[in-house]
């Protein structure tokens, strides 16, 4: 019986893309290098870099602090709240524990945290605990924040390569697409919507 709904931000709980940001910062009149991707940096991710030390990387040069300021704004703006998936989850927060596990970074949560909070119990940001998904220990320590078994737990995030770790230690998992979608999911897992 499923005690347990943890949450992905980036995709499930806050509405963004990597390919907006591009638009965006190519608008500003700054290309990323080829594949890169700031927010799946993972220094960024582990806390062992900054924002501005992630663009440098990503973008292969160095910003004046105008340009990174308005590049942090392109890129925070890119990331907005999913009320109705908020609002959602809250309501799932009266019958079922609820948690956040997220690959993030320090700009998410000193934009959201409070937002989360209300909705959330236990919050596991990976810039804080220093440990990204996929890793096995990083859902571990959410299943023993929440005091329930894998058995007893589902997963909702939009990157399918995190369920291979979630089936690995037992994890129930939804491949997040949309809310009505997300209702259904879980739902087959017993999950009352």
């Amino acid at each position: 019986m499923i005690k347990a709904v943890i949450f992905d931000l980036g995709g499930v709980v806050l509405k963004g893309s990597v390919k907006n940001f591009q638009k965006s910062a190519g608008k500003l009149g700054f290309e990323m290098k080829k594949g890169s991707e700031v927010c799946f940096d993972e220094k960024l991710q582990l806390g062992k870099s900054s924002l501005r030390q992630a663009f440098e990387r990503n973008f292969e040069r160095k910003f004046f602090d105008d340009e990174f300021i308005e590049l942090a704004k392109a890129y925070m703006g890119n990331w907005q709240l999913d009320q109705d998936v908020l609002n959602f989850a809250k309501a799932l927060g009266k019958r079922y524990e609820l948690a956040v596990l997220s690959n993030s970074e320090k700009s998410y949560e000193e934009k959201y945290d409070d937002v989360f909070r209300e909705v959330f119990p236990v919050i596991l940001y990976s810039h804080r605990e220093r440990m990204v998904k996929p890793s096995l220990d990083f859902y571990r320590l959410a299943l023993k924040k929440l005091g329930v078994g894998p058995e007893e737990a589902v997963m909702v995030d939009d990157a399918r390569e995190n369920e291979r770790p979630c089936r690995q230690l037992g994890i129930h998992f939804v491949h997040y697409k949309n809310l009505e979608k997300l209702k259904k999911d879980l739902a087959l897992h017993g999950v009352r919507v």
